[in-house]
């Protein structure tokens, strides 16, 4: 079972990323907009899917050294390499200065929303470290499972609190005036979906033909309704796009279910496991499809079809001729190993 089950999650982690690059090539179609719908959800069910709860401070703290190896040590030196490329071509240009050169080092050090251009995919790594970390604490103070789940709605309804009262009362379009690092307070909605990926994991493993034609049937519903101007919904976790308090859950859980489904019934097929590769890369592909295009089509133009397989490409060519063949700067990039003596396994999407 969990030979299969593993199959499916990279099938899973496949698509979504395939969505998240595209989703970066253009903002003109409407697809966009429904993949910005449930394609980060997805990625933190698939989080909450694969979670295992820590049962003691020492665990906790060995999660929290573990993540931050898997997970910050790659966002710092992506970080850096990337910096430093955007600091050459300004100096290069001559547009670099004092002030700007500031501010670039204030936002990046604030992350989150605040970075965008080739750093704009940077605030899930920190975002889903956060979200982690709390569902760690919450799975390790309060034993049982009503009591976590009504922690995680409590979160899901605060997260609400700010998008819908508390910056409408600042002032609009004022997400970015809110510095709060890292995207601290996404991490308030996230919980919600690694929450769900967790508390589901027995209906996520196996999703029956009907709630999953269900789903799909329900997720075509959205999308004829909002092409009718009959639903307008929009989500940006990233920029507190987030303010309909009942479709902000059900339409990208429906979506999610939906996929999953799909991707359970694809992984059955042979000729899809070799394109798995993808999604076990998904996080290599994450970090560097951005800055791979930026780079590119500074030489030429071209549409959303090339920009995405560029954008899957080069970051897999990257991996396999240059990160790989590096062992001394390999664990850079995909983390740091960190073992004890304990059993203890700790799992991203």
């Amino acid at each position: 079972m969990r030979i299969e089950r593993e199959k499916w999650l990279d099938v899973a982690k496949m698509i979504g990323i395939f969505l998240v690059v595209y989703g970066h090539s253009t903002e003109g179609p409407n697809s966009i907009t429904f993949i910005y719908w449930f394609h980060m959800p997805l990625f933190f069910i698939i989080s909450g899917y694969l979670f295992k709860p820590v049962n003691s401070v020492s665990e906790l703290k060995f999660f929290i050294k573990k993540l931050t190896c898997r997970l910050l040590v790659p966002y710092c030196t992506y970080l850096v390499l990337f910096s430093l490329y955007d600091i050459t071509t300004e100096v290069l240009r001559g547009t670099i200065s004092a002030s700007n050169l500031s501010n670039e080092v204030i936002s990046l050090l604030i992350g989150g929303r605040f970075i965008t251009g080739v750093h704009g995919v940077f605030w899930y790594i920190t975002c889903l470290f956060i979200t982690q970390i709390l569902f760690a604490l919450i799975c390790l103070y309060f034993k049982k499972n009503i009591v976590r789940l009504s922690i995680v709605i409590a979160c899901y309804l605060i997260a609400h609190f700010e998008t819908i009262k508390l910056i409408p009362h600042i002032g609009k379009n004022t997400f970015n005036q809110i510095s709060i690092p890292w995207n601290m307070d996404v991490a308030l909605l996230a919980i919600f979906f690694l929450g769900l990926g967790f508390f589901a994991k027995k209906f996520i493993a196996s999703i029956s033909s009907f709630i999953g034609i269900s789903c799909i049937s329900l997720s075509i519903l959205y999308m004829t309704l909002y092409k009718m101007n009959k639903l307008d919904y929009h989500l940006s976790l990233k920029y507190l796009r987030y303010d309909h308090l009942f479709l902000d859950a059900l339409i990208p859980i429906t979506m999610t279910i939906a996929v999953l489904f799909l991707c359970q019934k694809l992984a059955k097929l042979q000729f899809v496991q070799p394109c798995t590769i993808f999604g076990k890369e998904s996080l290599t592909i994450m970090y560097i499809h951005i800055f791979a295009n930026a780079v590119i089509s500074q030489f030429f133009d071209y549409g959303p079809l090339l920009y995405t397989v560029i954008g899957l490409a080069v970051p897999m060519l990257t991996k396999k001729f240059i990160i790989e063949s590096q062992p001394t700067i390999k664990p850079f990039f995909i983390g740091l190993n960190v073992k004890r003596k304990q059993n203890l396994k700790v799992r991203t999407a």
